[in-house]
């Protein structure tokens, strides 16, 4: 991969990122590494292992030929719909009280290692 197309999937990535508002550091949780590797990834340093692409595809709602620069479309109307969809949730999650936010991000973190836990088998 050439350093422009390292550097077109990083900023793929960070666009995708923040048009579902998350950080570097709940991604990061989320795919159960360092913020730093966001940032790596971000920047085009580094490509991410296959399976990571596959799961920030999930994340985002995109292809991963979107994220290699393969296929433009299919990222955009998938962004239109993911971001609507992320919208609502963040709307009801907001009206949740601390406890039970609490209770939800426990729930997300048991099925994504549960997910992850099924892919390696």
């Amino acid at each position: 991969m050439s350093p422009e197309e390292k550097k077109r999937m990083g900023l793929r990535i960070k666009m995708c990122r923040q048009n579902i508002n998350l950080s570097q550091e709940t991604l990061a949780e989320n795919l159960g590494m360092k913020r730093t590797n966001i940032a790596n990834y971000e920047a085009g340093r580094v490509i991410p292992p296959g399976n990571i692409l596959m799961e920030l595809a999930d994340i985002f709602g995109v292809s991963t030929d979107y994220l290699l620069g393969r296929s433009i479309q299919d990222g955009i109307q998938k962004l239109d719909e993911v971001n609507e969809e992320v919208r609502a949730l963040a709307r009801d999650i907001n009206h949740l009280n601390a406890g039970d936010k609490d209770l939800l991000k426990d729930l997300i973190k048991t099925m994504s290692k549960r997910g992850k836990e099924a892919l390696n088998e």
